[in-house]
């Protein structure tokens, strides 16, 4: 018979579950990516087999910007618009990535340009990939995969009917130098009749920061697009919008947008830890991603394709849920939070007489933090001691390759954090009220997102507004003893799966072993609306017993990972190793981020790690490993046609600064110890003046992408006694032959870019 009422009392419980499990699967079912559709596809489908084979004339080895292999790959490019009936048109053009500070950053840039003319347009659709690699990488994923989607796409378009507004194809230079293309793109569009109305261009533009994944549209810029996002079917919030605003990374779509061009950024970035590195190639690529991401893309374009561009409607909020895209206006986020927030004390009022504690739910609601708290040291305590007993995890920057084991170690630790804080919690509060004060947190966090992150103030306002409106109906309709009542909590988490599980699984690739953190505090939120599923409470011993087999599976997890995780030739293990020949000198000297535990490499940094910024200022203040190198003749910057005038006291320096053959970068740093920049001009682009830091003794610089072989033509205006430095510091990939380099083996390659892995820098100081 007891056993029977215990039964009995786990049917609500089960119940849930079941109904919580259903939801996650449907949650889950979205994220999976489109299978890859073979070369014979229909015409007038996306082919990734067909998009694929392009990759061969545009990533199978490292393409960066001004580079050999980048000219033949914009000659592949142009033959292959050609093909289609397009009439693609290159815009050559010298451009700043910025002009108001330094360091600037320049280059020359070539960028490919075609039009698809609509039948009555209203506008355009930009359809926007850079072509240019990183200089250590194929660029397969980033960005060969857009570039070669983008191909396919005209392709498409092309087969199909023509659309209302013309669609426009533009393969970026330069964007892995800072978005020189895309800067290049708009001032060459300045003054026509395009540049006019910005409003009325909206850019899809296509990204990767990793070999596989689903397609995920993860910015977007401007107003009125959501009906392009649903009609692309992926993966989307608006709270991925507004927590990319806050990070240091940019894309294409950061320089359109702020030329006023509304936009949506679609990526996949799965298997970060083959970012920006050599193994970013062809054979990683997986298909899936680039089906999915065409077929994004493809929705997207024809629904714009066909739509009055003119009108650009609305802020909204917007998350993906089951397959669709929910949005609404914007506006409605303060008033929603606000509600949710005065729900928690209305509901406290009218709970009292229905058994609901006001002063459990308070207590639950002031000791909840140290959950949020104990999420947040777990994870950055868990990298710190990762990183300790990896080294090499922090030559990646935390993207490892088999991040969701440490990602699942860490929630392991987390759940025996949140279960010892609900079975605290529960010797003074009932489910409900511990659930109660739990949606009070839910309700304070949308009102402090509404004001500060707008776009992600829906994650916490529906879980706040339906749990509540869970618990109100739970106390009117059911007993004071009802098992019901009991489980009733973890109802509000059916609302909150499908809302926050897709972010947690968004932000873990996207910000890699460092910041899971963030990823964790979302989690602990989720879990904590979950634990009354354990009512009734097993006893004390078995849940103990129970909580510590968790902590050891969440550690265990961890060491075992750390111990175990190896590399291999498809998941090769960074090494960092760069060669310096500073030729005042004649000094040669290896660099490194890693230490002497590095395979290969690692003999040869016998040094104390120190900082290089005043040698080489490129290298900035961070300590590096190093040790002596072979110096060996290699060709230096150099320069020709210098003159000096003067008058008032301003020195106006002419000169021509030439860079080594194969140099991808030129930097020039000038000495601000004694002279002051009042302004330069850079083959024609006006910089301003500096120092930007009055204790750096280079205080004002500038580097060069692409730098052209006959030399950059340089005028500097100045103030100061005597000569002025300049030093100059040119980098190449690769290390130079004759110095001992080792030969890295196949289950190694050099740290992501950028880095001094795998760089050779060549320093030169000029007395002007």
């Amino acid at each position: 018979m007891q056993v029977l009422t215990t039964m009995r009392r786990r049917i609500p419980a089960l119940t849930v579950l079941l109904l919580l499990l259903f939801t996650g699967i449907a949650t889950m079912l979205p994220l999976h990516t489109a299978e890859p559709r073979p070369a014979s596809a229909a015409t007038g489908d996306f082919s990734a087999a067909r998009a694929v084979a392009r990759l061969g004339g545009i990533a199978k080895v490292p393409h960066p910007v001004g580079s050999a292999a980048q000219a033949d790959v914009r000659k592949y490019l142009v033959g292959e618009l050609r093909k289609l009936g397009l009439r693609p048109e290159i815009q050559n053009r010298v451009v700043p990535s910025r002009t108001d500070d330094s360091p600037a950053v320049l280059g020359s840039v070539s960028n490919i340009h075609a039009t698809i003319p609509g039948g009555n347009s209203t506008g355009r659709v930009l359809l926007v990939a850079h072509y240019d690699s990183v200089p250590i990488a194929p660029g397969a994923a980033d960005d060969g995969s857009g570039v070669a989607t983008i191909l396919e796409l005209a392709r498409v378009l092309k087969a199909g009917p023509q659309h209302r507004n013309d669609i426009e194809l533009l393969f970026t230079d330069g964007e892995e130098q800072g978005l020189l293309g895309t800067k290049a793109f708009v001032e060459a569009e300045a003054g026509t009749h395009r540049a006019a109305d910005p409003e009325r261009t909206v850019v899809v533009n296509l990204e990767s920061r990793g070999p596989s994944g689903p397609a995920v549209m993860f910015q977007m810029t401007g107003t009125g697009l959501t009906p392009a996002v649903r009609a692309s079917g992926a993966l989307t919030t608006s709270f991925s919008a507004a927590f990319y605003e806050h990070l240091p990374n940019d894309t294409d779509l950061t320089a359109l947008g702020e030329a006023g061009m509304r936009g949506i950024n679609f990526a996949f970035m799965d298997g970060s830890g083959h970012y920006h590195t050599g193994h970013d190639s062809i054979a990683r690529l997986d298909a899936a991603s680039v089906q999915d991401m065409g077929e994004a893309a493809l929705g997207a374009v024809r629904r714009l394709g066909g739509a009055d561009l003119a009108e650009s409607g609305s802020d909204a909020t917007y998350f993906s849920l089951f397959g669709t895209v929910v949005s609404y206006p914007a506006w409605l986020n303060l008033p929603l939070a606000v509600v949710a927030a005065l729900g928690v004390p209305l509901l406290l009022w009218l709970g009292r007489r229905r058994g609901l504690s006001p002063g459990g739910a308070g207590r639950a609601a002031a000791t909840f933090p140290l959950t949020l708290l104990g999420a947040a040291v777990t994870g950055l305590a868990g990298w710190w001691v990762l990183s300790l007993a990896r080294p090499d995890f922090e030559l990646s920057a935390g993207s490892v390759y088999h991040l969701d084991r440490y990602a699942w170690g860490e929630a392991l630790l987390l759940l025996v954090l949140l279960v010892a804080w609900y079975r605290w919690t529960r010797r003074t509060a009932s489910p409900l009220d511990i659930v109660v004060g739990v949606l009070g947190w839910f309700a304070l966090l949308a009102v402090v997102c509404a004001v500060l992150l707008p776009g992600g103030a829906y994650l916490f306002t529906w879980p706040a507004l339906t749990g509540l409106a869970v618990v109100a109906v739970t106390l009117r309709l059911t007993p004071a003893d009802s098992p019901w009542r009991a489980v009733a909590g973890a109802v509000t988490a059916v609302p909150a799966v499908p809302l926050l599980l897709p972010v947690v699984l968004l932000l873990l690739p996207a910000l890699g072993l460092t910041l899971t953190a963030a990823p964790l505090l979302l989690a602990a939120l989720l879990t904590a609306v979950l634990l009354s599923l354990l009512e009734p409470l097993p006893t004390r011993r078995a849940l103990t017993a129970g909580m510590l087999a968790v902590a050891l599976a969440g550690a265990g997890t961890l060491g075992v990972g750390t111990a175990l995780d190896d590399y291999s030739a498809d998941e090769p293990r960074p090494v960092s190793l760069g060669y310096a020949l500073e030729t005042d000198t004649g000094k040669a000297t290896w660099l490194g981020a890693g230490d002497t535990s590095q395979p290969a490499v690692g003999k040869l940094l016998t040094g104390e790690p120190a900082p290089y910024d005043d040698r080489i200022p490129d290298l900035g203040g961070e300590a590096l490993a190093n040790g002596p190198a072979k110096a060996t003749p290699l060709d230096a910057p150099r320069t020709e046609n210098t003159s000096t005038t003067e008058a008032d006291g301003v020195r106006t320096i002419r000169v021509r600064i030439k860079a080594p053959a194969g140099a991808h970068t030129l930097a020039v740093h000038a000495g601000t110890h004694a002279h002051r920049i009042l302004d330069a001009t850079v083959e024609g682009a006006k910089l301003t003046g500096g120092p930007r830091d009055p204790q750096d003794n280079w205080g004002w610089s500038f580097s060069y992408a692409a730098p052209p072989a006959d030399g950059l033509d340089l005028v500097i205006r100045a103030r100061g006694k005597g000569p002025l430095p300049l030093r100059v510091v040119s980098t190449a990939a690769g290390l130079p032959d004759g110095v001992g380099a080792p030969t890295l083996a196949a289950d190694q390659s050099w740290a992501s870019w950028p880095s001094v892995a795998g760089q050779t820098f060549v320093v030169r100081t000029f007395r002007l």
